[in-house]
């Protein structure tokens, strides 16, 4: 019986979702999340995906590299997503994209600000809770001269 119950109860929780990658679709998010790195830096983040394509978007973001160990930097990134649906609820995607970052090294009464472009890629997944509810993950790693950096972010976001 408890199984009936529980598909039942994903049955109805599917009706009221949907993939979130139709052409014309956007999606305003928050992410959390850290670096695997030397630095160690945690980071927190905005972002805005809309879908040019049906599958294909578009997300520019911007990311804050909190303070750790004197260093910090603020990203702005803009990503290519190309989506792969495996059920109306869960979708996966590899990525690609571009950062300018600004990054501030303090190192007691001095400090000294680099400017540096690089390049994203990574994947990422994401479920769809409802239709206008998505959580996600995403593990990128950012190529940029002499701080370069693997990261993971947890992403909220709000579909319209």
């Amino acid at each position: 019986m408890k199984k009936y119950v529980l598909m039942f109860m994903l049955a109805v929780i599917a009706l009221g979702a949907n993939a979130q990658t139709r052409a014309g679709e956007s999606s305003a998010g928050f992410t959390i999340g850290g670096g695997f790195d030397d630095i160690n830096n945690a980071t927190l983040g905005i972002d805005y995906r809309y879908c040019i394509l049906d599958n294909f978007r578009i997300n520019p973001g911007l990311t804050y590299h909190v303070k750790n160990g004197g260093l910090s930097a603020w990203a702005i990134d803009l990503n290519a997503h190309y989506v792969f649906n495996l059920t109306e609820m869960f979708g996966f995607y590899p990525l690609a994209g571009l950062d300018l970052s600004f990054w501030k090294a303090s190192y007691g009464h001095l400090s000294e600000n680099v400017t540096r472009f690089g390049a994203n890629v990574g994947l990422g997944a994401e479920f769809y809770a409802s239709e206008t509810l998505t959580f996600g993950a995403e593990f990128r790693y950012l190529g940029i001269k002499d701080l370069g950096r693997p990261t993971i972010g947890f992403r909220i976001g709000y579909n319209f």
